[in-house]
């Protein structure tokens, strides 16, 4: 606006200056020059105000013929810079010779491990991830599953896998461990209160029964102050003491143990009736196992929920593929070779959008919109040849005049 307003003050200045010098050129011939000067720079400065203005509109509202080029030439304008922005600007040749002059893995490396990027792509991976889980139907998904794990485990020899378990814990090795468990477990038992109170009240019939009706046998145990609960403890004490040396593993009682062990889980192992014991207990559990139930409950416990078990495991091979792509130059340069590879050929593939987009965004634009834009973008430098219109006039006449009146004195002389 502030060029225009200049343009406009050269344009006034021009006219007045000629109007004021009018009867100057008689007077000689700078006077002459400066009157020529003002008229060349009006006619000059009015030249380039209809030249501009016919740009965009009706000079003085009704002048029609050859103006409001942009509205009359909108459709071959909007081609032209359709082609010009897609073909040339925008074309698929300028876009990747910016791009290859980019190292695209660098910038995602270093996006990875500096910026940020490796918590951005493992909150995206995970909140996709409980996302799916989340939405699994889990009902249907344990009824699909439901009759292939019945298949499976209904034809799965477990009683081999019983017979296989037997022969390993008869070995030496596996029985001692076993052996060593079962007596913490005994141990455990006889100092449970449950079993104390068992045995305390076993002591108790078993007294009534050998006292009986003998006052005798009931004034010896008083006399050796064996009440039920002293037998209890030398019960415990002895039992404890036992427990205590076969654990001890050295005594001729824990190979008696052992040997006697590893022999009953061989004969059990052998023994075709355990077998089909096993067997009759698997098919009657398959039987009535609702297997479709136990999979959908399975499934809501393990794979839904805020912090499933299986988020650490994505999240550690995130981590590893990242590390890796960090570290290896290999990967790196295959990334900016296939990035590159593939914007190419989408940019061939769907080229056509630039224009479709250019075009739609100029369709948008009414015609008086559209003159509107365009003279806000290019206004201040058409001000500008207003200006240098008149000044180059200006000069122009003086040199006009200058010449003729050089002529005149030659011609004259």
């Amino acid at each position: 606006m502030q060029k225009k307003n200049k343009a406009l003050t050269a344009l006034l200045a021009s006219a007045l200056g000629f109007a004021g010098t009018h009867g100057w050129a008689a007077v000689g011939l700078v006077p002459g020059m400066i009157h020529h000067g003002f008229l060349a720079a009006t006619v000059g400065g009015l030249a380039d105000w209809f030249a501009v203005t016919a740009l965009f509109r009706k000079p003085l509202g009704f002048i029609s013929y050859r103006t409001e080029i942009l509205k009359r030439n909108r459709a071959r304008i909007m081609d032209a810079i359709v082609e010009f922005t897609s073909e040339d600007l925008l074309s698929v040749e300028n876009i990747m010779a910016v791009v290859r002059g980019q190292d695209t893995a660098s910038l995602l490396a270093d996006y990875l491990e500096h910026r940020g990027g490796r918590e951005h792509v493992r909150g995206v991976v995970d909140e996709v991830a409980l996302r799916v889980a989340g939405s699994i139907d889990t009902h249907a998904a344990a009824a699909s599953l439901a009759p292939a794990v019945r298949e499976g485990l209904s034809g799965l020899a477990l009683e081999r896998v019983l017979t296989d378990v037997l022969q390993l814990l008869a070995q030496e090795h596996r029985s001692r461990k076993a052996i060593m468990t079962l007596l913490s477990i005994a141990e455990q038992v006889l100092w449970a209160p449950a079993m104390q109170e068992a045995l305390l009240s076993n002591i108790r019939v078993l007294r009534r029964a050998y006292e009986g009706d003998s006052a005798g046998r009931a004034f010896v145990l008083a006399a050796l102050d064996l009440s039920d609960e002293r037998i209890l403890e030398i019960f415990n004490e002895r039992v404890a003491a036992y427990i205590r040396e076969l654990a001890s593993g050295d005594t001729d009682a824990y190979d008696t143990l052992q040997s006697g062990f590893a022999a009953l889980l061989g004969r059990l192992a052998e023994d075709e009736a355990v077998t089909r014991l096993f067997r009759g207990w698997r098919d009657h559990y398959l039987e009535h196992l609702d297997i479709a139930e136990f999979l959908e409950g399975w499934l809501e416990r393990n794979l839904k929920g805020k912090d499933p078990f299986w988020l650490p495991h994505i999240n550690k091979f995130l981590d590893e593929r990242i590390d890796e792509f960090v570290k290896s130059e290999t990967l790196q340069h295959n990334w900016d070779r296939l990035v590159k590879e593939f914007l190419e050929g989408e940019l061939h593939k769907h080229h056509g959008l630039i224009q479709g987009l250019i075009r739609e965004r100029l369709d948008e634009l009414s015609d008086d919109e559209m003159t509107a834009f365009v003279e806000s973008k290019v206004s201040d430098d058409l001000q500008m040849i207003r200006i240098n219109g008149s000044i180059v006039g200006a000069l122009v006449g003086m040199a006009l005049y200058l010449a003729v009146w050089l002529a005149e004195r030659m011609c004259g002389t």
